[in-house]
């Protein structure tokens, strides 16, 4: 339903082409529908994966896209045309690619979860959205041998609720209670969500599941080497990542490229701003296309395909994260697998995943951010070594996975055993990965 994925996208992406990469594992795909809550055989579902990868271009080379040849030749001074506006894919759009996607797959009513899933299977939601759909899960109590797991990226909005929109904040609440109501277990990036998403969880009478904390992978695309655009070589620039909303902060640089461009003029470094718009998105895209002074100097981009991202990472001066709260910072690994410095806002998230190379500031230093980015901008285009603090493979992301899910579907399994009935798996036990049992098949689920 989007031009291009976002990064937690391209994670979910991966982990499904890993659980359903061949045979050697009995995985099934969920889905809702009209007709109730449906299971699809791993075929059809490889079939969607394939598509979808399509769809969004991630296996084409960055010159075939047209977004990213707009850029470049705005930024190079070629052309003055607009760059395509960030807004939404149209609706007729999003049919259409519904429509494209079906038709690959084929269509078909599939089967009924509760009645077809195997004996003993764990069910994996890593979409989280649609937790704030309850009945969705219904099913779940009729199938007790089945175990629960969910992946729980954050929870911003109940902690700032003034980043989100008060339908956001009510789904997100939603989604928690859900998620008490039917893990068995929980996968969580850092240290930091692991502890916020206990405290959400333990209002509603929950107390700390197995929990397999793990940083995300950054996606096979942005592994490797990539080479800077030979065109763009001679200019300098930064790139913040990420969907246009206020948490996101956008409009500190914006106050920063004001500031360098008083000090500077034409001579400043360009501000390429990548996301997909999201809640008040449009007051922030109103004060950067109001401003005749920032306008040559500040891009915003949407529908940048992931290799053209690559590239586009690749050559710029840093990565700039201003963010007022993150769940990870999926884009500060990114960058680091390139090579590109970082500068962040010093809040909990990222400094669990920055190294010492990057450079942590407070979100509203607007002084601090325009000195280090001069600094950056300044001599020869710096570098630092690329070094991921999260698995580099997400195979490897994957069958840590895994094995936390055989744990879960051990746990429930010997609960059963004990009692003669499924007992809600609320301990206050650390279960480690390696404590699984083989043989338990996995379903996936994503939006």
């Amino acid at each position: 339903m989007s031009r291009t994925p976002r990064g937690i996208d391209r994670v979910e992406l991966a982990l499904a082409n890993a659980f359903f990469a061949n045979d050697t594992r009995s995985s099934f795909g969920v889905l809702p529908t009209p007709w109730g809550i449906r299971v699809y055989g791993a075929e059809r579902v490889r079939r969607g994966l394939d598509r979808l990868e399509a769809l969004w271009a991630e296996r084409h080379a960055a010159d075939d896209d047209g977004v990213w040849h707009a850029l470049r030749a705005r930024m190079c001074g070629e052309s003055d045309a607009p760059l395509p506006a960030v807004r939404p894919l149209p609706l007729a759009s999003r049919v259409g690619r519904m429509v494209d996607l079906l038709a690959a797959t084929g269509f078909a009513f599939g089967r009924s979860a509760p009645g077809s899933i195997p004996e003993g299977a764990v069910y994996l939601n890593v979409g989280q959205i649609l937790l704030a759909v309850p009945w969705l899960f219904h099913w779940l109590k009729r199938r007790r041998d089945v175990a629960a797991v969910f992946m729980l990226h954050d929870v911003i909005p109940l902690e700032t609720p003034q980043y989100v929109s008060l339908a956001s904040a009510r789904h997100h609440a939603t989604m928690v209670a859900t998620a008490a109501r039917h893990a068995d277990g929980l996968i969580v990036t850092t240290e930091h969500a692991r502890a916020t998403v206990t405290t959400a969880l333990s209002r509603h009478g929950t107390t700390e599941l197995p929990t397999l904390v793990r940083g995300l992978p950054t996606a096979p695309v942005f592994c490797g080497d990539a080479l800077p655009a030979a065109d763009l070589d001679g200019i300098r620039y930064f790139v913040i990542c990420g969907t246009i909303e206020p948490r996101k902060n956008h409009l500190l640089l914006h106050a920063v490229w004001m500031r360098l461009l008083q000090r500077l003029g034409d001579a400043a470094p360009h501000l390429v701003i990548v996301g997909s718009p999201g809640w008040r998105s449009g007051d922030i895209l109103d004060r950067l296309a109001g401003c005749v002074a920032t306008c040559r100097h500040v891009h915003p981009v949407s529908g940048l395909s992931s290799p053209a991202l690559k590239r586009l990472l690749a050559g710029a001066r840093g990565l700039l994260m201003p963010s007022h709260n993150e769940g990870f910072g999926l884009p500060i690994l990114e960058a680091r697998q390139l090579g590109v410095p970082v500068v962040a806002s010093s809040i909990p998230a990222h400094r669990e995943v920055v190294d010492a190379s990057a450079v942590l500031l407070a979100p509203d230093d607007v002084a601090g951010w325009e000195a280090a980015i001069l600094a950056l901008s300044q001599g020869e285009r710096p570098s630092v070594a690329a070094a991921a603090v999260a698995p580099k493979d997400t195979s490897d992301y994957a069958a840590d996975v895994y094995a936390f899910l055989e744990a879960c579907a051990h746990r429930r399994a010997v609960s059963i055993g004990r009692s003669g009935r499924s007992l809600p798996a609320h301990g206050h036990d650390t279960m480690d990965p390696s404590e699984s049992a083989p043989g338990h098949v996995s379903a996936i689920q994503n939006p």
